[in-house]
This record gives structure tokens, sequence and C-alpha cells, in this order.
């Protein structure tokens, strides 16, 4: 599926477990880490992850699949980015709106050891708390 709208064209494509969001074109960055989003209404997160996208600034951005029950009970939106440096503007940004959780940045070193915020965890059930901890 592709989108047009302000700021151009986004690609969607989907696997088994995740909705991928792109822009057509390379990002001029190395990817290192997203910034994560949290809420149960998975609509807000596409919302989110288009808004992003067409400025320009991001280039790739996935969400759970709207049939995969996720296991906090939240969707998440992971938006992809080259480092930290805009955890503050897209906090400002998203603060206060209803249903959304803003978890700033996570990157791909903390992802690939397995590294999990306790709030996280917590919101788990403990066989599946199990999945995630190492």
């Amino acid at each position: 599926m592709t989108t047009n709208g302000s700021g151009g064209q986004i690609e969607s494509r989907c696997d088994v477990y995740w909705e991928w969001f792109e822009r057509p074109e390379p990002p001029p960055y190395e990817i290192t880490g997203k910034y994560l989003f949290f809420s149960a209404a998975r609509d807000t997160l596409v919302k989110i992850a288009l808004e992003e996208l067409r400025t320009g600034v991001f280039h790739t951005a996935k969400t759970h699949m709207a049939t995969v029950e996720p296991p906090s009970g939240e969707y998440v939106l992971c938006l992809y980015y080259k480092d930290d440096s805009l955890k503050h503007k897209l906090a400002a940004k998203y603060r206060g709106r209803p249903g959304l959780k803003y978890r700033y940045w996570k990157s791909d070193a903390d992802t690939i050891r397995g590294a999990y915020s306790r709030e996280f965890l917590d919101s788990l059930s403990p066989e599946e708390r199990k999945r995630f901890e190492k």
C-alpha cells in the first residue's frame, strides 16, 4: 500500500507480526535505534507514524499488525532514527495525549542485548515476562 499526502509518499508493507511504514528514498543517515510509543489504540500509533514520516526527518517506522495481540496489552510504535537527539522535541510534541505513552529512545544495541524497561516487564504476566527476560 502507498499513501500520499503533504510531505510525500509513504509505503506500507506487512509481515506476520509488523506493519512497516517507509519513505521510498533511503535515509541519509545510519539507523542506530528507535523512539518508542505505546498505546492500546493502534490507529493512534499509525497516525503518528505517518505524520512523522511525512516530516521527512524519519524514514522508517513499524507497529504491530492489527491481528496481533500485543504481549503487554499495548501496541508499540518504533520510529527509527540515527540518534536520540529528538527525544525532547518528541516528548514536548506528544506530551499529554490521552492513551499514549512515550518511552524516548532505545538503541539497537539495547534491543540486541534484550534490555527492556522495568515498566514494560512489570506490565506482563509471569509467563509472558519469561519471553523477554534473559
